[in-house]
């Protein structure tokens, strides 16, 4: 159930004459936020915009909460003037917590807007903060016993001797340099004093200028940021003419439950994005791997640290997103749920989502791989591969089947002391490291009697009631009978602690609702229809990673399901070896200047397909560096007999043919979310084959509710909103 407010804080832009008596005629005059929502604001300060149309020498006078402490209109700001308006962006500091008054007063001219303020350690909307949570100085030491630290960048580590116990570090400024004669960043002492050697870049106005980096280290949400920009040391505002307005955010990968601080992020210090002009920003809390797969607390986060960067670099004119695996997950759930934060996506070894991933992954790695691997059951190689439809059994047996299984309470990072762990005899009320669990505030939890009578568990979406497990290879006369109805029999499933079970599992109705309706399962309508994506799609299949091309097909499906096509998202294909990062960025870029210069009343998805640049396309690249350009294909109807890879499906298939999973070979669409599917009486017309009594008798007791009608949405399948708080904003706040 989301509980939808319109308070006045969203609308308090009041315009109010409030005299007209001699020289006070009242004058236009209006305020609004530029960092974040007014209802979002966070950290105390809040970069404000002041319009008036003035009409002597006199400006406003801004008042915050009765005083004007903090809200000198020319102090920390930044005026144009355009068509008789003067624009001025001023940082105001000093907010309480909780509601902030803001007034503008000028010739009796009043506006008033309300900003609402949270602490910068946090929450937001992500929910009450998890607990136990490791701050950096009391990580588990690693392999060799060694204490788990932050690089900086520099060749320094953080300090953690003043770590509060809200996980909360010193702000720091370092400043580097690329050398002409050395690989990467040295450190700079003193940024006035220049070594020689220091190497010049171009700006976007062509002027020559040192490579120096600044470099700010600090906490936000928990989490420990980093913002890397060119630097000016001519500059007496410390802001660089070398920044080209745009900001890229970059995401890890991963995909773990969190509860600790995590000693890396996305990565900033990237040469060739800082040299071309982008600022970089990337937290702890946006690795996945360290952010308890937690896409509401990577957008919270991402928000904050947006918000920060926006009051003391300026608003970026666009933010880009980009990162792969668990970065590409973050950014598309991201997008989709909390749209405006990313302007444009630029994802590489794509996954949707982390909960329909976990269906392929977890089906695999259990039921499927124990199955499998019974020499009792006498299946060769190629026949455990078949029902999975993948390249080669090392995918599921190797590549998934020996990774931690991320649904399960007992996946917990190292960095987390043992003695926190949760186990259901020796500590039971330790920390659950489910993402489900990870993500509780989102799901919601029940008591599971036969496992805890005290203590509740996060619930799961996950569901296999229904699926026909090889029903395409059946068809395709690729197994038998007695095989299909065998694998179908024993196939089973899992318990809420990921325990297997000889009963098919059941998805809780509740959990799979919400994954859909709070964004957990991407779509293609909702964000994911305004913004443009860029998926880079290095090719893994043929080695059995688990990064495999067909999640960038699937991920187009629901755009093309949902949208009726998927023009905002292109699709690029070549060897592992070859980079298309620079050049993403460049078009990326160019797409996004494009969207902005277009100021038509079309649908903002019409805009953005029509902007999107004449030398993007799908496109693959051969090994020896030939470009490709053709529509992307994937025939779910060809993903067993190995034509996916024929002539008539283009040369980028030739080169790179996707593969599937456990599901789309048991009938699903290409879409691949349907977490419960509906389900329909056995028709034994859907077979190829002529199944005896004795075999319909089997079936029918295999499936008493009935097998997945594929041609119907999934149980409580919908779009989902946006914009959902799970506290403590009550705008928009959602109850699970």
């Amino acid at each position: 159930m989301t509980i939808k407010t319109t308070p006045l804080i969203l609308l308090s832009l009041a315009l109010a004459a409030c005299q007209d008596t001699g020289d006070n005629t009242p004058v236009e005059l209006s305020l609004s936020v530029i960092s974040s929502a007014p209802h979002l604001v966070t950290g105390g300060d809040a970069l404000i915009e002041v319009r008036y149309r003035p009409n002597d020498f006199r400006t406003p006078e801004l008042m915050l909460n009765g005083s004007a402490a903090g809200t000198d209109l020319f102090n920390r700001s930044h005026s144009v003037e355009q068509d008789g308006v003067r624009i001025v962006n001023t940082l105001v500091t000093g907010l309480t917590e909780g509601e902030n008054t803001l007034t503008a007063s000028l010739n009796g001219s009043q506006a008033s807007i309300t900003l609402v303020n949270y602490p910068k350690t946090g929450p937001v909307i992500s929910g009450a903060q998890q607990t136990p949570y490791v701050c950096l100085q009391d990580l588990a030491p690693d392999r060799e016993g060694n204490p788990r630290r932050f690089a900086i960048g520099n060749g320094e580590y953080l300090d953690v001797s003043s770590q509060s116990e809200d996980c909360a570090l010193p702000t720091r400024f370092d400043y580097l340099y690329r050398a002409q004669d050395s690989e990467g960043f040295v450190a700079l002492n003193d940024p006035r004093q220049l070594p020689d050697n220091v190497a010049l870049i171009s700006t976007a106005m062509g002027q020559q200028v040192p490579f120096i980096v600044k470099l700010e280290t600090g906490t936000i949400n928990r989490a420990i940021y980093q913002i890397a920009t060119l630097y000016d040391p001519e500059s007496q505002s410390g802001r660089s003419f070398g920044w080209n307005g745009r900001l890229v955010y970059s995401y890890g990968g991963g995909c773990e439950a969190g509860y600790f601080q995590g000693t890396s992020t996305g990565g900033v210090l990237r040469e060739s994005t800082l040299a071309a002009g982008y600022a970089v920003a990337s937290s702890t809390l946006n690795v996945n791997a360290q952010g308890g797969c937690n896409d509401v607390l990577s957008a919270e986060t991402t928000m904050m640290v947006k918000e920060h960067f926006t009051e003391h670099y300026g608003p970026p004119v666009h933010t880009i997103g980009t990162g792969g695996s668990g970065g590409a997950m973050q950014q598309l759930l991201i997008a989709g749920a909390y749209p405006g934060i990313l302007d444009g996506l630029l994802i590489s070894m794509t996954f949707p989502d982390a909960v329909t991933y976990f269906t392929d992954s977890q089906e695999c790695s259990g039921p499927w791989r124990r199955y499998a691997n019974d020499p009792a059951n006498g299946l060769d190689e190629a026949t455990r591969t078949l029902i999975g439809g993948w390249p080669n059994w090392y995918l599921c047996d190797q590549s998934l089947g020996l990774r931690p299984d991320r649904i399960s309470p007992f996946d917990c990072s190292a960095e987390i002391p043992a003695m926190l762990h949760y186990h259901p005899q020796t500590n039971p009320g330790g920390a659950r490291c489910s993402i489900y669990d990870g993500m509780r505030n989102v799901f919601g939890e029940k008591v599971f009697p036969d496992i805890n009578k005290d203590r509740a568990f996060a619930v799961s979406p996950h569901d296999n009631v229904g699926v026909q497990y090889g029903l395409m290879a059946l068809n395709q006369g690729l197994i038998d009978k007695a095989l299909f109805l065998d694998i179908n029999e024993k196939f089973g499933g899992w318990d809420i602690d990921y325990q297997p079970t000889t009963e098919r599992t059941q998805g809780d109705s509740d959990a799979i609702r919400i994954a859909y309706e709070t964004g957990r399962i991407s779509n293609g309508s909702a964000g994911l229809s305004r913004v443009p994506i860029i998926d880079d799609r290095p090719y893994l299949d043929h080695e059995g990673n688990f990064h495999a091309s067909v999640y960038s097909f699937v991920t187009r499906a629901r755009l093309e399901r949902d949208n009726g096509h998927a023009d905002n998202y292109v699709i690029r294909r070549h060897q592992s070896s070859l980079s298309l990062a620079d050049e993403n960025l460049m078009l990326m870029n160019r797409w996004l200047d494009y969207i902005k210069a277009d100021t038509s009343n079309r649908p903002l998805l019409d805009r953005i397909a029509a902007a999107r640049p004449a030398e993007l396309a799908d496109d693959c690249f051969t090994p020896e560096g030939e470009r490709i350009v053709e529509p992307a294909v994937f025939d779910l109807t060809r993903i067993l007999d190995g034509t996916q890879a024929d002539a008539d499906q283009g040369r980028c298939n030739q080169l790179y043919p996707p593969h599937a999973g456990l599901r789309l070979v048991a009938g699903a669409p290409l879409s691949n979310d349907i977490m419960k599917c509906s389900l329909k009486p056995i028709d034994y017309d859907d077979y190829r084959v002529e199944f005896t009594a004795d075999e319909k008798q089997r079936l029918e007791a295999i499936f008493p509710q009935g097998v997945c009608d594929w041609s119907q949405p999934g149980q409580a399948q919908a779009s989902n909103d946006t914009w959902l708080s799970f506290g403590p904003s009550p705008v928009n706040l959602y109850r699970p």
